[in-house]
């Protein structure tokens, strides 16, 4: 049999009766395995990365203290004070800010590499601890070089975690299957944003002659250590080893990771890595997320800051707050902001899921994300020509710009990973994909200095042309890889979709290869 044509079955087919019902019990037993630990995971990696935001604003009560900097009664250095008295400026504000994602972006290839060559529970508890640790060490950093440092450090360890993880999943879920458990993963950026909200406002009211912001990393570092210590033990590696199934369930995941695209190596090849790097589709996939990626970073960093901003009085530019909060929105106090911050991200979070059901439903990915981004280009332009006594309108644009930004995430990021023909393109492809894309998340990092405040236009601008950018660049992928589809049915003829695609030697050129488009 030439090599790249469809391979013979496995030993059991999977649309045996027999084993119609142990799949399901199967595939539910390895989502209660599998999805809640990593959902937890990232739901503390987007706590501890975005934590910086709430904490620079809770810092009103330290009587203009920002974060990592002093006030007259915060001068020791157990207290995590700095060596001087003047707040960070805004400048060194937008680059601890950055930081992150300069760690984040050099370390995501090499993280993704981690996952295929080391034992996935102990790669992701290595990164997990890491990271966890170093947050918690911020409560410590008394000046802007430590602060550097440890968001540099911040994005490392999650840059070897997160991005894996799409490569973990697609060892263990069909691509039909990606959508829904991506939104698992990545869904708690959304609930993430909420919950540190709601965190941040409950310790921003806590009396203490200890900087609040110190609590902020403390409670949101230590639990996510103790969970990734827990991976050691509690995650699988892989079907054929260490899947933590027995019986027909170790048949089944046997089965069904050979059953779609089966890659008999378990060795990481030259030439693989040589076509990932010069393959069209992945940049094309890049530019679908790059943008998407600078507007969810100017989210994370600076939402509590734009809510706040929405006001009808002056605006301090350097201290980036005021005591005259607008009542149109119920804001009385200044940690408010953060509490006002929660419903964007649940409406995020329930669009997200309607979004990742539906586009596994219809397996179709494209078409899903230019919806999303053409209504939040609308919702960008309107926040920035609305007036500005337009507070509840201006609000409802928000909830609407950060939903449909969110939901964009989960189908691009299956999307990319569906694309991939074997599991080194998957691993290197996913380690590129996002790497790359998060260039766009170090620029977000400055879409929004508190000098554009009440209304930064030229944020709300930025952002409108990025979202457009996505529907393009979306709508264009789709268009390309239904015609690479459609050439190969008229040059091979359908593939028959019972059967197994060897994609060992060939990858996604695999003629019987089709692409979700």
């Amino acid at each position: 049999m030439a090599v790249g044509e469809p391979q013979e079955k496995p030993a059991r087919d999977l649309e045996d009766p027999e084993w119609i019902a142990a799949q399901k019990s199967y595939l539910r037993k390895l989502d209660w395995i599998i999805l809640p630990m990593i959902s937890l995971l990232y739901f503390f990696e987007y706590l501890d990365r975005g934590n910086i935001a709430p904490a620079k604003t809770d810092d009103k009560r330290l009587q203009n203290a920002k974060l990592y900097g002093y006030a007259e009664g915060h001068l020791t250095a157990t207290q995590g004070a700095g060596n001087g008295h003047e707040p960070l400026s805004d400048s060194e504000w937008q680059l601890c800010v950055m930081m992150f994602y300069v760690g984040l972006v050099l370390f995501q290839v090499p993280g993704c590499i981690g996952y295929r060559i080391f034992p996935p529970s102990k790669w992701v508890a290595f990164g997990v601890c890491g990271w966890c640790a170093v947050s918690v060490l911020q409560c410590i950093v008394y000046n802007l070089s430590g602060a550097l440092a440890c968001r540099f450090f911040l994005g490392m360890f999650e840059g070897l975690f997160g991005t894996g993880v799409l490569y973990y999943l697609s060892i263990w879920y069909h691509r039909t299957e990606m959508g829904v458990r991506v939104f698992w993963f990545l869904g708690p950026t959304a609930f993430a944003g909420a919950f540190g909200g709601l965190i941040a406002y409950g310790i921003g009211h806590i009396k203490s002659h200890i900087p609040v912001w110190k609590y902020l990393f403390l409670i949101e570092g230590i639990p996510g250590f103790c969970l990734g210590l827990l991976c050691l033990w509690w995650l699988p590696d892989r079907p054929e080893k260490n899947s933590r199934f027995s019986g027909i369930h170790q048949e089944i995941a046997v089965a069904r990771y050979r059953n779609e695209m089966f890659d008999k190596s378990q060795r990481i090849e030259m030439k693989h890595i040589i076509w990932t790097i010069t393959d069209w589709r992945l940049y094309l996939q890049v530019a679908v997320y790059l943008p998407t990626a600078g507007m969810l970073s100017s989210i994370s960093g600076f939402l509590p800051t734009v809510v706040r901003s929405k006001l009808p009085h002056q605006y301090d530019s350097h201290v980036q707050y005021t005591d005259e909060i607008p009542k149109d929105l119920g804001y009385h106090e200044p940690t408010q902001a953060n509490l006002m911050t929660v419903p964007p991200y649940v409406c995020a979070f329930v669009l997200m899921y309607i979004t990742s059901w539906t586009s596994d439903r219809v397996r179709e990915r494209g078409l899903h994300c230019t919806a999303l981004a053409t209504v939040a280009a609308v919702a960008y332009a309107l926040l920035a020509f609305l007036p500005e006594s337009a507070l509840a309108g201006k609000y409802a644009c928000i909830c609407i710009a950060v939903a449909c930004v969110y939901s964009t995430y989960p189908p691009s990021h299956a999307w990319a990973t569906n694309n991939f023909g074997n599991e080194t393109k998957r691993a290197i492809g996913a380690g590129l994909y996002t790497a790359l894309g998060n260039l766009g998340s170090i620029a977000g990092t400055w879409f929004y200095p508190s000098k554009d405040a009440p209304q930064f236009r030229k944020g709300h601008l930025i952002c409108m042309c990025l979202a457009i950018a996505t529907a393009v660049f979306a709508l264009t992928n789709s268009l390309l890889l239904r015609a690479v589809n459609n050439h190969r049915d008229k040059k091979h003829g359908k593939p028959d979709p019972s059967a197994v695609v060897d994609v060992t030697e060939l990858g996604d050129k695999t003629p019987s290869f089709r692409f979700i488009t």
